[in-house]
């Protein structure tokens, strides 16, 4: 019976098309970049590759020759900010105790300022002129747009920065204790994670740019992996303190785009990076309020 029924399949062989006669053999051709692709398109495998371009966005370090931003990979790399963040938080503490031993707490203050605008590579602060600069236009909503997008920094925003970096100056010198190794970790953190928060409940004030990129093309999961790593910093770090460090930022944060969102009809990644840098000092300026009154005790010391 077996026989017969492979001779029979070898007969109808002989009358079917040469396309389906081949269907079977092993193909000569180099296999297809398709299933490459289709795999890099997981969202699990896109969200691990914008850990390094966080890390290339927020900082002056470049992991590859060639960096070449869209929507989708700006949005993939949103999680990650807060990482980043804890990574110059730990720079900072590092820095703080070599440079405790050598100077006073004025100048050591002085010289982490410095390095933690070196380390975003002034990326926060420009936002923070130009969104000044911006809604210090008594103009209508183009003309705001078009002042930030010159990149010319005016006498608001030259105020605003210099308001902001003295602010971070006192914060890091009124530090003191228990709570100033913590603080230094934890406030470059929630700074970065306050972009969240503002991306959900901020329209976009253009059709493109970082704004737009932020709020339309963000994965589901980057705002979750977002908080592990700045609400979880805070929390393991502070304990029930921490949720209010995390209240803080996030009312820091909403209320610079809240006053940007009515001039300008929405935000703009300029006002990402002023939401970022008051956001940090208001978590400084908290804990420095906290410790004075032994509000705030870490968990780790």
């Amino acid at each position: 019976m077996a026989k017969d029924r492979a001779r029979h399949w070898r007969s109808r062989s002989a009358w079917l098309p040469a396309a389906c006669s081949t269907k079977w053999r092993r193909s000569t051709r180099r296999a297809s970049p398709t299933p490459t692709r289709r795999w890099s398109q997981r969202p699990s495998v896109r969200l691990l590759a914008g850990a390094p371009i966080a890390l290339e966005f927020l900082t002056p370090l470049r992991l590859r020759r060639v960096q070449t931003y869209d929507d989708r990979t700006f949005a993939e790399a949103l999680g990650w900010y807060p990482l980043i963040g804890l990574l110059i938080g730990v720079c900072m503490w590092a820095m703080d105790r070599a440079l405790s031993e050598l100077l006073p707490p004025v100048p050591t203050a002085v010289l982490l300022v410095a390095f933690l605008a070196l380390a975003s590579g002034g990326l926060h602060l420009d936002g923070v002129a130009d969104t000044a600069d911006g809604m210090a236009v008594q103009g209508d909503r183009a003309e705001r747009l078009g002042v930030m997008s010159e990149g010319n920094t005016g006498p608001a925003g030259v105020m605003a920065l210099l308001l902001v970096l003295m602010a971070e100056w006192a914060a890091i010198v009124s530090l003191d204790g228990s709570v100033r190794a913590p603080a230094l970790i934890v406030a470059p953190a929630l700074g970065r994670w306050a972009v969240v928060p503002v991306g959900l409940l901020f329209r976009p004030a253009r059709p493109r740019g970082l704004g737009h990129a932020m709020q339309t093309a963000m994965l589901p999961i980057a705002a979750p992996l977002a908080t592990l790593f700045g609400v979880g910093a805070a929390v393991a770090l502070f304990g029930l303190a921490g949720v209010v460090l995390v209240i803080a930022a996030t009312v820091a944060a909403l209320l610079i785009a809240s006053l940007a969102a009515r001039l300008l009809e929405g935000v703009t990644g300029d006002v990402f990076g002023a939401a970022i840098e008051v956001s940090q000092v208001v978590v400084w300026l908290s804990l420095v309020a906290a410790g004075m009154h032994g509000w705030a005790e870490p968990l780790v010391g």
